[in-house]
């Protein structure tokens, strides 16, 4: 497993190289001329993107038996329940990589506003 996750944690780094902004968060400021506001990423005292290790005693068809999604599916996604707001306080994408008892799941969550083009 030690290395699986060094292998992931470097192709992120990899991979941001080429997508730095999801390694900044959102900053605001508001126009001292006018009442209009501006959304920007910035990576002054940002959080980075995350790279989280958990495990599970659960196997993977324990979880997908259900012919529902089962909710402890959610812990499996660091930013769960997180909306775009939050992208101003926590990282902007975030890998969980949890170890099962016969596999792995790999979440990956992502701020809305960075990969929806009209989100800006």
């Amino acid at each position: 497993m030690a290395t699986l996750l060094d292998r992931l944690k470097n192709s992120l780094a990899l991979t941001l190289d080429h997508f730095y902004p999801h390694a900044g968060h959102l900053v605001t400021k508001k126009e001292d001329s006018s009442p209009s506001y501006m959304v920007f990423v910035g990576y002054n005292n940002s959080p980075g993107a995350q790279f989280i290790h958990a495990a599970a005693d659960m196997t993977i068809s324990g979880i997908l038996s259900s012919i529902y999604i089962p909710q402890v599916l959610q812990s499996f996604f660091d930013h769960d329940r997180v909306i775009n707001h939050d992208g101003h306080t926590l990282s902007l994408l975030s890998i969980q990589v949890t170890g099962l008892v016969d596999g792995i799941f790999i979440g990956c969550s992502t701020n809305h506003s960075m990969v929806d083009g009209t989100s800006f």
